[in-house]
């Protein structure tokens, strides 16, 4: 895989683990079933308390072709198709100033393939391997502006498996922008709404990588109920991009389901297209790398609140 693949790669992946931990916390273990409610609602919010639980899924697909240039000369074109797949369970072990700081995870699932080809061929066989995270268990809390994290016997787990889970669990303990946001807003079927830019930037959480977010509108589409929850149901649209040594741009659409009484996400679906543009190399020999793509993110959520 071509170095500006590699980077587009774990950018998508960075963009989806963040949606995931800020956007809200689970997965639908059954389908859900839509049906119209009211024209309007306003939303609320829910404190946490130990022992809810939620189950998370999320998919990652990419399809990416890259190009590597010398002056006019093309010095490398190939293609890349990614699948990510993740399912976990999050049970609330603490809770602080009504915000959970602490939790434990456990790893139903995680796998990624990846297959490689020429620009002008066929991929080659998909490669599925599983992340070292799948199949274990972690407690994870902050610790102000650090995570804590332990494997089920209490030790520190190695480094990869480290990194997977604080990019995770990175908005354990933190505001939620969202809920910030909705909670107490009233809203009609057709309105329409855009995110002031600090509230968007602190949602995505995209960092220096992403540049900034430049367009992050919700339009409410209808009201729904799943699973006995009253819902919200908006198309999103979300722009983001960077003008620095690494140009970027990405522009995703697609529906979002919120709770109203919570706040939270039960079902996210973006796609769209994403760009990258980057020089390397010295004056002498520079290289100009670009690759350009879609992408696809699905979220998907189910709560286990404990009764009140």
């Amino acid at each position: 895989m071509s170095r500006t693949a590699t980077s587009t790669v774990l950018i998508v992946c960075t963009l989806a683990a963040v949606l995931n931990a800020r956007l809200g916390d689970a997965q639908s273990i059954a389908p859900a079933t839509y049906t119209t409610a009211s024209q309007s609602v306003t939303f609320s919010r829910r404190a946490p308390e130990i022992g809810d639980q939620l189950e998370q899924n999320l998919s990652v697909s990419l399809k990416l072709d890259t190009m590597v240039r010398q002056n006019e000369q093309v010095m490398e074109k190939s293609q890349t198709s990614l699948r990510r797949h993740q399912r976990r369970t999050v049970t609330t072990t603490h809770v602080v100033d009504g915000r959970t700081v602490a939790v434990m995870v456990r790893y139903g699932e995680a796998a990624k393939e990846i297959a490689t080809g020429p620009a002008d061929g066929p991929l080659g066989k998909a490669k599925n391997v599983a992340q070292p995270v799948a199949g274990k268990v972690y407690r994870v809390r902050r610790d102000g502006e650090t995570l804590l994290i332990n494997d089920e016997q209490g030790a520190i787990p190695p480094l990869d498996e480290y990194e997977i889970v604080a990019l995770n669990m990175e908005a354990l303990g933190r505001p939620n922008p969202l809920a910030d946001f909705l909670a107490g807003k009233s809203l009609a079927v057709g309105e329409r709404i855009a995110l002031p830019n600090e509230v968007a930037e602190k949602l995505m959480g995209l960092g220096d990588d992403l540049g900034k977010v430049t367009r992050f509108e919700l339009k409410l589409e209808k009201i729904v109920a799943i699973r006995g929850q009253q819902c919200a149901m908006f198309q999103s649209s979300i722009e983001a991009e960077s003008i620095d040594s690494s140009q970027m741009r990405l522009a995703v659409d697609g529906p979002l389901v919120i709770e109203v009484d919570t706040c939270r996400a039960v079902e996210a679906n973006f796609a769209g297209p994403i760009g990258m543009s980057e020089t390397r190399g010295s004056l002498s020999a520079t290289y100009q790398m670009t690759g350009t793509g879609k992408m696809n993110v699905a979220i998907a959520s189910n709560y286990s609140d404990v009764q009140r």
